[in-house]
């Protein structure tokens, strides 16, 4: 039954599409699709047998099943089509099951590579100025004055940063910015630790925008590329990932 349902929406979908937006005659749905009269009364007797298409004044509309039918597919396709874009970075994480789908649909993918490496940085730094507050992760140096360019955020700007860091990046850091870190915290930087982490982690948010980023790199701890996704599944499953390590970090004591 389940496969059937499948198969007539992979088969019928571009009918259906149009029936959720609008009841429309035979007719009508020839103008709208380049398919044949004969084409279009069998999807539609297929639609109907589904359940997902009834009868109406107005020729055929989609059932609420149909609607509901429809949704599902275009966020399955837009899952689908996110893994296709974004499946080379992907790979190179750890199946460690901690990359949510919420990732996938509406992804935008930055990779550091010829003849733009930077790029995904770039963006990063971007979004963390757009940002009123942003929450990160990390265990890697991206070796390219991130630790001056948060100091200047936090100091001037006023962002309100916190992080997680592994233990080895947290000493690193602290290393690294010396005196500079102080100012930092008495402002409004938090930083916590723990043994390991499983990807970098970026989650922005201004007055009415949010954006998550998941920062993978290669087997040689180069930045292998960056995504980031605006939609607020994906805000909300980065924020849950946040939640979660910073909740069982240490706090990096001043």
């Amino acid at each position: 039954m389940v496969d059937d349902l499948a198969r007539t929406l992979h088969r019928r979908s571009d009918l259906l599409a149009l029936l959720v937006t609008e009841p429309l005659d035979k007719r009508a749905l020839e103008e709208r699709v380049e398919s044949s009269r004969s084409t279009i009364d069998r999807g539609i007797r297929d639609l109907e047998a589904a359940g997902l298409v009834e009868r109406t004044n107005g020729g055929y509309a989609a059932t609420v099943s149909g609607r509901l039918a429809a949704e599902s597919r275009a966020a399955h396709v837009a899952e689908l089509d996110g893994l296709d874009r974004a499946g080379p970075l992907i790979d190179l994480l750890d199946d460690d099951g901690e990359l949510g789908r919420e990732m996938l649909a509406g992804v935008e993918v930055e990779r550091a590579e010829p003849p733009s490496p930077a790029a995904p940085l770039d963006r990063l730094k971007e979004t963390i100025r757009r940002s009123d507050r942003y929450l990160g992760m990390s265990a890697m140096d991206t070796g390219t004055g991130f630790g001056q360019f948060f100091h200047d955020q936090v100091v001037e700007e006023g962002l309100d940063l916190s992080f997680v860091f592994t233990h080895e990046m947290a000493d690193h850091l602290e290393s690294n910015l010396g005196e500079k870190l102080p100012p930092m915290r008495e402002e409004r930087f938090e930083m916590r630790a723990v043994d390991d982490l499983p990807f970098g982690l970026g989650v922005g948010f201004a007055d009415d925008w949010a954006v998550a980023a998941v920062l993978v790199y290669g087997p040689s701890s180069r930045l292998a590329g960056i995504l980031f996704n605006e939609n607020l599944v994906a805000v909300e499953w980065a924020t849950g990932v946040f939640d979660r390590y910073s909740a069982r970090a240490e706090t990096v004591p001043p």
